[in-house]
């Protein structure tokens, strides 16, 4: 638990910090003490105490930055309450962060007691606002993270996690295990100090348009401080984690991270918190940054095997034809009132997964078995289904390739297709580069089963008279068609095609 959660905790449930002789600090009232704030009591001991000398007793530092909240009286009126905050933002430009932290809390406490509604969001706009105008002349915004104030009850875990599992649901088309999977990453970008391993989520699609845009932002919506990127530096990832450990949400990685070696190694060294450091210098003095987040990647393809040994990966596909911020404050309640549970928690890994998706999962799992009412089942159960998810492709090829076998069912009566049969039809299309498709030699059965394979879609064994053999069913491609290409309207107003068609559902889906 950082500082600042700490501090917002306390305001949420109205209590306060006590300094006694010999720096000893307490909790008032004593019965709103639990593990995880005592925990965050001795981790930020030294912080505290110079934050509460430097708090109420200073009334330069304190009291002298609130007065303009005073006699502001319920429900102040828009105006006013615009100036009031204004000034308090001004206020606090040289202020110390720990009591600049302190005075944010204090004042979304008091303007939530008058019934100023989000007082939370008002309060970081304001100061977000000043930070900006006086952050010298710099380009671009500084960045600013809001942090949920925690639910003002106890949460049930896995209530939690199936809301957050429906929500994915509702608006984005995964894969089995998938809304699990989101679910429990979710709570885990609140609980990121709790574990040793910090497995990257990489949503990974055959093309456009498979709902990749919208998980991420709908996680942006719902993680713990979300900073949503489609391209990012070195530079820029190792000192923004460090400054705000956010949860980095990467779209568009296969614009520019998979030829990027330098970042992909700082990605990678975030998967452990033991090693998720870098060494820059500052002037001609060297200095430690963090590299440890939680970290989301988006992109077409799949991610080299070095990320991808670091992750869970979710194979998105195409859709066919709330309000969260109560559930960001559900999640900062829960994971910290079972915060302590959680770093002494040592899951049951299924046998099926290696060594590395063992580590991948297990703080998710962790997760599962706190939040109990079978959760733990069905995240043992999404971790094996989605441990097997990977392999490499074009994404124009692939769609190309669906074309080109649409065509070919529409002019044969089968229900399914030898391999061989598909194989011979593809090389022959003049049109297409089947032939040559290996560095000039022609299209394998192995190719063919590696460009469906982002579709879902696997060879079986067929009969074809008294012969079996390794084929393609027609109904194996029905979804695939349906999701990917579009429509091919034939003369009498139904979708098909024919021997003069052939070719023309790629051309209309522009990959010619």
């Amino acid at each position: 638990m950082t500082l600042r959660e700490l501090l917002e905790t306390l305001k949420c449930y109205g209590g306060t910090l006590a300094l006694h002789q010999g720096d000893t600090i307490t909790i008032e009232p004593p019965d709103l003490v639990t593990p995880a704030l005592s925990a965050a009591l001795a981790e930020h001991h030294a912080a505290l105490v110079a934050l509460i000398r430097s708090g109420p007793s200073s009334t330069s530092a304190f009291d002298t930055l609130l007065t303009g909240l005073d006699g502001l009286g319920a429900r102040p009126p828009a105006e006013l309450l615009h100036g009031r905050l204004q000034a308090l933002a001004e206020g606090l430009g040289g202020v110390d962060p720990l009591v600049r932290e302190l005075v944010r809390a204090e004042a979304i406490a008091r303007l939530s007691h008058l019934g100023v509604r989000t007082p939370a969001r008002l309060v970081d706009a304001a100061l977000t606002t000043a930070a900006t105008s006086t952050g010298g002349t710099g380009s671009g915004r500084g960045l600013r993270f809001a942090d949920p104030e925690p639910w003002p009850e106890a949460v049930d875990g896995a209530a939690l996690l199936d809301d957050l599992a429906h929500t994915y649901r509702q608006f984005v088309s995964l894969p089995d295990g998938g809304a699990e999977a989101l679910a429990l990453w979710i709570v885990f970008t609140y609980a990121l100090d709790a574990f040793a391993m910090a497995p990257i989520l990489a949503l990974c699609s055959p093309l456009k348009r498979c709902g990749k845009t919208t998980t991420e932002e709908l996680t942006a919506a719902l993680a713990q401080r979300p900073l949503a990127a489609a391209n990012i530096t070195v530079a820029a990832l190792y000192r923004t984690v460090e400054q705000f450990a956010p949860t980095l949400i990467v779209d568009e990685a296969d614009t520019f991270l998979l030829t990027n070696l330098g970042l992909r190694g700082i990605i990678n060294s975030g998967h452990t918190r033991a090693t998720a450091f870098v060494v820059r210098t500052v002037g001609h003095e060297p200095r430690l940054f963090s590299t440890w987040s939680a970290r989301m990647i988006a992109l077409i393809g799949h991610l080299p095997t070095t990320l991808e040994d670091r992750a869970i990966v979710l194979p998105m596909r195409r859709r066919a034809p709330g309000e969260t911020d109560p559930l960001r404050r559900r999640a900062a309640r829960w994971v910290a009132d079972h915060l302590a549970a959680l770093q002494a928690a040592d899951p049951a890994v299924p046998d099926a997964l290696n060594d590395r998706q063992a580590d991948n999962w297990r703080p998710l799992l962790a997760i599962a078995d706190a939040a109990g009412s079978g959760w733990g089942d069905r995240a043992r159960i999404a971790a094996r289904t989605l441990a097997g998810a990977g392999g490499e492709a074009d994404p124009a090829v692939p769609v190309q390739l669906l074309a080109d076998l649409r065509d070919l069912f529409a002019t044969s009566a089968a229900d399914k297709l030898a391999t061989a049969a598909i194989i011979h039809h593809l090389i022959r299309l003049e049109e297409q580069s089947w032939a040559e498709y290996a560095a000039g030699r022609p299209l394998t059965p192995r190719h063919l089963a590696q460009l469906l394979e982002g579709f879902r879609i696997k060879a079986k064994q067929i009969r074809q008279g008294a012969a079996t053999r390794k084929g393609y069913l027609r109904s194996d491609f029905t979804d695939a068609f349906r999701r990917y290409l579009p429509p091919v309207p034939s003369e009498s107003g139904t979708t098909g095609g024919s021997s003069g068609d052939r070719g023309s559902a790629a051309r209309r889906a522009g990959f010619r």
